[in-house]
C-alpha cells in the first residue's frame, strides 16, 4: 500500500489584519442602539498590554471616570434576544449581532467588555488575537 505523500497541513494562525477585516465586515452598517445609534470602530493597543482597566485606559484625561466591566454575554443578551413581535427587519439585525458575537468569540481570546463614562458611555469589547495583539471594538451608548 503506498504511503500518503501529501504534506501534513498545519493550521494557519489568523493574522491581526485578517481579524480586523472580519470585525470591520461584521460591523459595517451595524449600529449600537441606545438613546442614540452609534457605529462600531476598531481599537488597538500595544502588544503586551494587560486586559485591565488600569492598563487599557491609563491615557484617559479624567482619572475619576467611571469604568465598569461586564461580560460579552451580558452585553449582547438584549440585542440577540428575539421578541414575538419582531418582523424581518428586526430579525435581520438580531442575526447581524449573532454573527458579530460569533466573529468576536472565534477570533479573540480573553474577551473583556468595559463601559467607560456616565450618560455617554464608551463601550469597549477587547481581546487578544492568536498572535498576542490587543484589539477590539468601541461604540457609544447614551443612557440618561
Amino acid at each position: 500500500m503506498p504511503e500518503n505523500t501529501d504534506p501534513i497541513s498545519m493550521p494557519s494562525i489568523v493574522t491581526t489584519p485578517a481579524i480586523i477585516d472580519r470585525l470591520t465586515q461584521a460591523t459595517t452598517d451595524l449600529l449600537w442602539s441606545s438613546e442614540s445609534d452609534y457605529p462600531f470602530e476598531i481599537v488597538t493597543w500595544e502588544q503586551g498590554t494587560e486586559l485591565t482597566p488600569t492598563a487599557l485606559f491609563s491615557d484617559l484625561d479624567d482619572a475619576k471616570l467611571s469604568i465598569e466591566s461586564t461580560t460579552i454575554t451580558e452585553l449582547f443578551a438584549p440585542v440577540i434576544a428575539v421578541e414575538d413581535w419582531y418582523e424581518d427587519a428586526e430579525l435581520a439585525i438580531v442575526d447581524r449581532y449573532k454573527a458579530l458575537l460569533q466573529t468576536i468569540e472565534s477570533n479573540l481570546s480573553e474577551v473583556q467588555v468595559f463601559r467607560v463614562g456616565e450618560i455617554e458611555i464608551a463601550i469597549y469589547i477587547i481581546g487578544k488575537t492568536p498572535t498576542g495583539d490587543i484589539l477590539g471594538l468601541k461604540t457609544l451608548s447614551v443612557e440618561t
